[in-house]
């Protein structure tokens, strides 16, 4: 082989490389984490018997759900502290949500109640990935 052939697979080679190295390199994405946590609150089967003996016509079959934010706390446990002790505003959302009328709502909203009417997950972390801004309505 002549030195410009020798030349000619020296640059293919150094481009495959640089070609390589550019494909195998990982595209990093900066989202804004925005300071809050969020409780996604998932309707269970007692929650749905209730809804639907009010509304046979309308049944509701669990698909929605709702995502509150609420403060960033230190930690899980912090914000699964404040659920516990702030349950009752998110169950009275929910039910309100569905059902207007407060004497047809459970009377004794406990803790255990909720828990059996609603799961819920809590995430730490919540990053915006859209350039519109949060808008409140």
């Amino acid at each position: 082989m002549d030195s410009e052939g020798l030349v000619y697979l020296c640059k293919q080679h150094c481009n495959l490389q640089s070609l390589i190295q550019t494909i195998m390199e990982p595209i990093t994405y900066y989202y804004e984490q925005v300071n809050r946590h969020a409780i996604v609150v998932k309707p269970k089967q007692l929650l749905l018997n209730w809804i639907n003996a009010l509304y046979p016509d309308m049944a509701e079959d669990g698909s929605e759900t709702t995502v509150y934010l609420v403060k960033e706390r230190n930690n899980f446990e912090d914000t699964e502290k404040w659920l516990k002790r702030n349950f009752n505003m998110i169950f009275e959302n929910e039910l309100n949500g569905r059902h207007t009328d407060e004497s047809d709502w459970p009377q004794k909203r406990t803790h255990k109640l909720f828990t059996t009417w609603f799961d819920t997950e809590i995430h730490t972390t919540v990053e915006d990935i859209e350039e519109s801004p949060i808008r409140k309505n």
